[in-house]
C-alpha cells in the first residue's frame, strides 16, 4: 500500500516540474515576438511627410502616445506649441487635453510630420506637427486660446507664421488662456506668479460668493419669517374682524327680535285693550240705563224697550220691572 501511494505522489511531482520548466505556450511566444519586432522597428524621420499614426494614449493637450503602421509606440511632442500643464494644475490645462483628444477621436485619419529641424527633444520625445482630417492640431488648439506659440529657434518654422496667426486672434479676443491677466506669455509659455494671482483671486471670488451665497440665505429667511408672521397677523385679524362681524349680526339679530317681541306685545295689549273696550260698550249698549223707561206685560217674565210682540204692553221704569223680578228681553237687548 506505501509502495502504490509512493508511486502515486512521483508521477505527480514528474508532471508538476515538466508543466513548470516546459517551453513558452504560442501566445507568449507571439507576445515575445511581436515586443521583440516593436523594439527593432524604425522610425523613417523625413521631413515634409505626412505618416499615418493611431492614438495609444492622451497624455495632455500637447504631447500624445502615437502607435506607428511599423507597431512602434511613439511619444509625440506637438511642434511649435505649449498647453498649460495638468501636472502643474495650471488653468485650462484639462481643457486643452480634452479638446486635443476630441479632435483626434473624432478624425478618420490621423497623421504627424516632421519638419527640417531637431526631431526628437531631450526626452527622446518625437517632435511633430499633428494633423486630424488634414487640420492643423497646433493651430486649432492655438485659435481656441488652449496654446501659445513656441518658437524652437532651429528649423523647425514651417507652419509658426499660421499657428502664430491664430494666436493672435484668441489673445485679441481673450479667450481661455489669454483672459488670465499676464498668465499666457507670447513665445515664453506660462507665468507661475500669474497662475497663483489666479488661484488667489479664485479662492476670494469663491470665498465672496459663499458669503454673498450666505448673506442671501440669511435675507431669504428673514423674509420668509416676515412673511409667516404677516401671515399669521393677517389671519388672527381675519379672525377677530370674523367674529367681531359676527357678534355685530348676533346683536343686530338679538335686538330685531326684541323690537318684533316689543311690537307683537303691543299689538296684543292694543288688542286686548280694544278687545275690552268694545266688550264693555257691548256691555254697556246691553245693559239699559237706570230710568229708563221699558215695556212689562201683565204676565210676562220679562221686560222689553218696546212692543215686541203680541199681547198688552204698559209701560214702566227700569226699577219697577227690576223690582218686580223682570229679565231682559233677549231679543230688544
Amino acid at each position: 500500500m506505501k509502495r502504490k501511494l509512493g508511486v502515486q505522489l512521483g508521477v505527480t511531482f514528474a508532471v508538476l516540474v515538466s508543466f513548470l520548466f516546459a517551453a513558452p505556450t504560442q501566445s507568449y511566444q507571439v507576445e515575445a515576438a511581436k515586443t521583440k519586432t516593436e523594439k527593432k522597428a524604425t522610425i523613417k524621420r523625413t521631413a515634409n511627410k505626412k505618416i499615418t499614426v493611431k492614438v495609444k494614449k492622451y497624455i495632455d493637450g500637447d504631447t500624445t502616445r502615437f502607435k506607428l503602421k511599423n507597431g512602434k509606440n511613439v511619444t509625440a511632442q506637438y511642434l511649435l506649441i505649449e498647453t498649460p500643464e495638468i501636472k502643474k494644475d495650471y488653468p485650462y490645462a484639462q481643457e486643452a487635453k480634452d479638446r486635443s483628444r476630441e479632435l483626434l477621436k473624432n478624425a478618420k485619419k490621423i497623421q504627424i510630420e516632421y519638419d527640417k529641424g531637431s526631431k526628437r527633444d531631450k526626452q527622446k520625445r518625437e517632435l511633430v506637427y499633428v494633423w486630424a482630417d488634414g487640420k492643423l492640431v497646433q493651430e486649432t488648439l492655438a485659435n481656441e486660446g488652449l496654446a501659445v506659440a513656441r518658437d524652437t529657434k532651429g528649423k523647425n518654422k514651417k507652419y509658426l507664421d499660421q499657428i502664430q496667426t491664430a494666436e493672435k486672434k484668441a489673445k485679441e479676443q481673450k479667450q481661455n488662456i489669454w483672459s488670465i491677466e499676464n498668465y499666457a506669455q507670447a513665445g515664453k509659455g506660462y507665468s507661475q506668479a500669474a497662475v497663483d494671482a489666479h488661484k488667489k483671486a479664485l479662492k476670494e471670488a469663491e470665498a465672496a460668493k459663499k458669503a454673498e451665497a450666505e448673506r442671501l440665505k440669511k435675507e431669504q429667511e428673514a423674509k420668509a419669517a416676515e412673511e409667516k408672521r404677516a401671515a399669521k397677523q393677517a389671519e388672527a385679524d381675519r379672525k377677530a374682524e370674523e367674529k367681531r362681524a359676527a357678534e355685530q349680526a348676533e346683536a343686530a339679530r338679538k335686538a330685531e327680535e326684541a323690537r318684533v317681541a316689543q311690537e307683537a306685545a303691543a299689538q296684543q295689549a292694543a288688542a286686548a285693550q280694544a278687545q275690552a273696550e268694545a266688550e264693555a260698550q257691548q256691555q254697556a249698549a246691553a245693559e239699559p240705563a237706570q230710568g229708563q223707561t221699558v215695556y212689562v206685560t201683565p204676565t210676562g217674565s220679562k221686560y222689553h224697550t218696546h212692543k215686541c210682540g203680541n199681547g198688552t204692553y204698559t209701560p214702566a221704569t227700569l226699577e219697577e220691572a227690576q223690582a218686580r223680578g223682570l229679565e231682559p228681553c233677549s231679543k230688544c237687548f
